[in-house]
């Protein structure tokens, strides 16, 4: 089959824009798609968000990777969200199988410390997506303690920084990622162990956290991740 025509500069900003649309339309039903009950309106919306999210992720995997490392860990992320919210997690985990280069996480060697964080919870969350054996799932236990050991020694330099610029905004963005790492840490742990029974209730705290936190310190791009 041959397809002839020809591309727009605007084709690529179009089609994010499309599926941003099916995307909110998703999270209009993501509390049925969560806690899903024998309810008829909770099927309904249950089965629209599913199917919205599918759209969404099949519109967003045709878009390009930016190249730049925080923006792609953050579409990378994005889309393996939107593939587990349409049930499409065997299409990410064999596209993130193919695509090992792509997929790396960013070095941290000059990384600032947010930038750390972020990048080390994007390794963990590859990992989860991927789950290759049990390696990858005792692996985000290992980076997580790891950045608790280094932040002691690049937390205070970051926070100082950002105190002498009159800014709380890297404050609150610091405990977003705090909340989202250990939230990562511990949907591991209940992946391993199957406890604790009521992880759900944990994950939610975290994440709603994590989420005022991003809101508090403007960062939309995270807010819109976390949700």
């Amino acid at each position: 089959m041959e397809l002839d025509f020809s591309e727009r500069d605007d084709d690529e900003s179009n089609l994010e824009k499309v599926a941003m649309a099916y995307e909110l339309a998703a999270i209009e039903g993501i509390d049925a798609l969560l806690r899903p009950n024998s309810d008829t309106a909770n099927e309904l919306s249950r089965d629209q968000a599913q199917a919205e999210a599918f759209r969404a992720y099949e519109l967003r995997r045709a878009l390009s990777i930016p190249t730049s490392d925080a923006e792609r860990t953050f579409e990378i992320l994005h889309r393996g969200a939107l593939a587990y919210c349409s049930d499409r997690w065997t299409d990410l985990r064999r596209w993130l199988k193919e695509n090992p280069a792509l997929v790396a996480a960013p070095s941290v060697a000059n990384a600032a410390w947010d930038e750390r964080v972020l990048y080390r919870i994007y390794d963990c969350w590859v990992r989860l997506f991927r789950k290759n054996q049990w390696d990858d799932l005792d692996r985000v236990r290992e980076i997580i303690a790891g950045l608790r050991v280094d932040q002691k020694q690049h937390e205070a330099v970051l926070l100082e920084a950002a105190r002498e610029a009159g800014s709380n905004a890297m404050a609150f963005r610091l405990v977003a990622l705090y909340h989202w790492a250990k939230a990562t840490e511990q949907l591991a742990v209940f992946m391993l162990q199957g406890s604790p029974p009521a992880v759900d209730t944990e994950l939610d705290q975290h994440f709603e956290s994590a989420r005022s936190a991003a809101q508090d310190s403007s960062d939309a791009s995270l807010d819109v991740l976390l949700r």
